[in-house]
């Protein structure tokens, strides 16, 4: 009767495979989790962004102020190690007045939003993707004499 010490090449070179197979799969999980994070990072920049342009308008409208005709605006949302924009986001504003303002107060619709190119996930078949963040709101020019 031989007694056999150790693996034979069959399940040695099983296991090398299994072992393969589940490195694989973690390391594309890892690697779609970053992704995932990132496009995080980038709706929380475009969120920034959107916020801080809605806010200027908000107080020209308030104040009365002659308003630019800027209507669309560029903002990186992510940049390489190189400072170069991967990622840019287009901020654009629609300010409409209410029909029923009064005479001491104008009620103005303020509509802001961001456009950006979405990063493509390994999952993902469609090319071009879109992501959008937008505010809709009222506000209020007063009319001080």
């Amino acid at each position: 009767m031989k007694i056999s010490q150790g693996f034979t090449l069959t399940e040695t070179l099983v296991g090398i495979f299994l072992t393969t197979i589940v490195c694989a799969v973690l390391l594309l999980g890892i690697s779609q989790a970053k992704l995932y994070l990132n496009s995080i990072r980038i709706k929380e920049k475009a969120l920034y962004e959107l916020k801080t342009w809605t806010d200027q308008w908000k107080s020209i409208i308030a104040t009365g102020a002659n308003r630019p005709l800027i209507i669309t605006k560029e903002v990186p949302l992510l940049s390489d190690a190189d400072s170069n924009n991967v990622i840019i986001g287009t901020l654009n504003r629609k300010i409409t007045l209410a029909p029923n303002s009064g005479t001491y107060s104008k009620y103005y619709n303020l509509y802001t939003s961001i456009k950006w190119k979405k990063e493509n996930l390994f999952f993902n078949s469609k090319s071009n993707l879109e992501d959008s963040l937008f505010f809709n709101l009222w506000q209020i020019k007063f009319h001080i004499k």
